[in-house]
């Protein structure tokens, strides 16, 4: 099952690692499409932060859970959750209140919307640990004879 906890890690490493990519394949479309157009293409970097990142997290854990990997294992499996709430329920909120709308920014809003970029850093940081986290696991539970591993 350590196995499988560590596909997952992997899994949201990568749905993270999309999410950069995504990031900038829609900030670079010319011309620039209209606020709201569903056929931009910022709309893959907003559905796979709000749909299949949250996801993978939830089930990342659910698998850790199972897979009795310890509480600081689970908790960072769930932290990326935690972290795109942040930026939906927060970030976003504040930037709304220091003036930001679809058609027009502040100086207090870009401010605000700024910490949009470093939690998705932070989200990264937390993937590309528990992936490193979730691999020694694995190894170690590797090298461990069947008895041992059933008393654990």
């Amino acid at each position: 099952m350590r196995k499988v906890f560590f596909g997952f890690a992997v899994l949201q490493l990568v749905a993270v690692l999309a999410q950069f990519y995504l990031a900038t394949f829609g900030a670079f479309e010319t011309p620039h499409p209209a606020p709201g157009d569903p056929d931009a293409a910022i709309g893959y970097h907003a559905m796979n932060g709000t749909m299949i990142m949250p996801l993978l997290s939830l089930l990342t854990t659910v698998v850790a859970l199972i897979a009795r990997a310890g509480g600081k294992l689970v908790g960072l499996s769930i932290l990326p959750f935690v972290l795109v709430a942040v930026q939906l329920l927060v970030i976003f909120s504040l930037a709304e209140i220091a003036g930001w709308t679809e058609n027009s920014t502040t100086t207090g809003s870009l401010v605000v919307l700024g910490f949009h970029a470093l939690d998705g850093v932070a989200i990264l940081a937390v993937a590309v640990i528990l992936v490193q986290q979730a691999r020694a696991l694995m190894k170690a539970t590797a090298g461990t004879p069947v008895a041992e591993r059933v008393a654990a």
